[in-house]
């Protein structure tokens, strides 16, 4: 843009960046699975605390993770954190690195050729079930939070 009276060009440009606010039908479905993973703690937790059974660290490794999650479903308004911690906390949950229910249970599935025996990891099967039932109910909030995040050039 040339102003004629000083002569000088100036080229302005402006970047409309539009975040994606998270529907109330999101907040419902990114809450289920939350809802589970409290309830499941506060159950562990009263077990702990009223029977012989002993925490072990994957189980303070679940409630210390956890607060991340309620920290940022306050701090964060449009809730984008607190669903990927939930995914993350869930992953952990599922490779046996926290636990948020008061036993621990894991499956392995193998399949033998000959002499060799090829095994999957140790997998937390309720975990992993939540896991999926969280990926589902939540998979257009993760696909609209990775598009934000891409458009903002990598800033949540």
């Amino acid at each position: 843009m040339t102003s004629p009276l000083f002569g000088q060009s100036k080229s302005v440009e402006f970047k409309l960046i539009m975040i994606t606010p998270l529907t109330t039908k999101g907040k419902i479905f990114f809450f289920i699975p939350l809802g589970l993973i409290g309830i499941l703690l506060i159950y562990s937790w009263i077990v702990f605390l009223t029977s012989p059974n002993v925490a072990v660290l994957t189980h303070y490794l679940g409630l210390l993770l956890f607060l991340p999650i309620i920290y940022f479903l306050y701090k964060d308004k449009t809730f984008k954190k607190a669903i990927v911690l939930t995914g993350v906390y869930l992953i952990l949950g599922t490779i046996n690195l926290l636990s948020f229910l008061p036993f621990i249970m894991t499956s392995s599935w193998g399949i033998t050729i000959g002499s060799l025996n090829i095994w999957t990891p140790r997998l937390n099967g309720f975990a992993l079930v939540l896991l999926l039932i969280y990926s589902i109910l939540n998979f257009t909030n993760l696909v609209d939070i990775y598009h934000d995040y891409k458009e903002t050039n990598g800033t949540l």
